[in-house]
């Protein structure tokens, strides 16, 4: 059974990742074009030019789109090996059998955010959902947490560097405000922002307070969340056949940190699990313990029979 008291800090990734996203944010359309080139061609994925010419955007823009493929997880790309799409791109992307191709539906956008929060290593995103409890907090503010998390790993990293890495982070999840005079396509730059988690809400002294929303979400539905609770368990108890509410609440990569939702709202979305998933999963509800438990079905198991890989 997992407790997080029982974890060590060593055992948990730490977000070392300041930079890589050439100033942008992954933008609408990127990431079934770029699996659409990686299936296609896979050669072509290293070739700044060649990418260039396919999609029509810039240098920069193309090694932002190839870094946020790696940090989404979607590409396996080792040296002397050509790149592959990874079995969760094919699972989501593939154009004849993807669950989702055109990232249409909001369960997929869900997905990406939790592998983005916890496995690609990023920095402000691991600060931001694991170490800023409060709803609020002013933009300078994070920016400060971040330098500290520089600092304590010994990087030497630029104030103007953790500044554009705070700045994507809003960018991919805060939509601009009515006030903003940016293009639509600005507007709509990247589909996280969809999710609802964060706002830029205007600050009295010539700052921009970061608001984050907690759930519940009325479009986080069973099957996704269903998915991204396994995803977790994989990633953090895969021997494990019982996760408390206590991980799930506060553990790192834990739906309750990642999705934002306290544990009322966590238990609703287990007893919608159990009652969609019967064979699966069961509740334990004591004074002293709330979990979920595998029902004598393997982990690899489950992840299959919900649809996943």
């Amino acid at each position: 059974m997992v407790e997080l008291i029982e974890r060590e800090v060593s055992s948990r990734p730490v977000g070392d990742r300041f930079s890589g996203h050439e100033s942008f944010a992954c933008r609408y359309g990127w990431l079934p074009k770029f699996h659409d080139i990686l299936v296609r061609s896979p050669e072509l994925v290293r070739d700044d030019e060649a990418v260039m010419v396919e999609l029509g955007i810039g240098r920069n823009m193309v090694k932002s789109l190839r870094f946020w493929a790696q940090a989404f997880g979607l590409i396996i790309d080792t040296p002397r090996q050509p790149p592959t799409p990874t079995p969760f791109a094919h699972w989501l992307l593939d154009a004849g059998t993807g669950y989702d191709p055109f990232l249409e539906d909001v369960g997929s956008l869900w997905l990406l955010h939790w592998r983005l929060v916890s496995m690609a290593k990023m920095a402000v995103w691991e600060v931001a959902f694991f170490e800023t409890p409060e709803r609020e907090v002013l933009r300078r503010y994070l920016a400060q947490r971040v330098e500290r998390r520089a600092l304590i790993l010994g990087r030497k990293v630029s104030s103007v560097t953790v500044r554009q890495h705070v700045d994507i982070f809003l960018a991919t999840y805060a939509a601009p405000g009515a006030q903003s005079s940016g293009s639509v396509e600005e507007a709509l730059a990247c589909p996280l922002q969809e999710l609802g988690l964060v706002r830029l809400l205007p600050s009295g002294d010539r700052d921009e307070i970061v608001a984050f929303a907690r759930g519940p979400w009325p479009h986080l539905d069973t099957s996704t969340f269903a998915r991204i609770l396994l995803e977790y368990w994989r990633l953090r108890a895969a021997h494990d056949s019982t996760l408390t509410l206590r991980a799930l609440s506060t553990d790192f990569a834990g739906p309750g940190l990642v999705l934002r939702l306290d544990e009322g709202a966590l238990w609703s979305h287990l007893l919608n699990v159990c009652e969609q998933y019967p064979e699966l999963f069961e509740l334990t509800d004591g004074v002293e313990r709330r979990a979920v438990s595998l029902k004598s079905v393997a982990l690899a198991e489950a992840i299959r029979k919900v649809g996943y890989v």
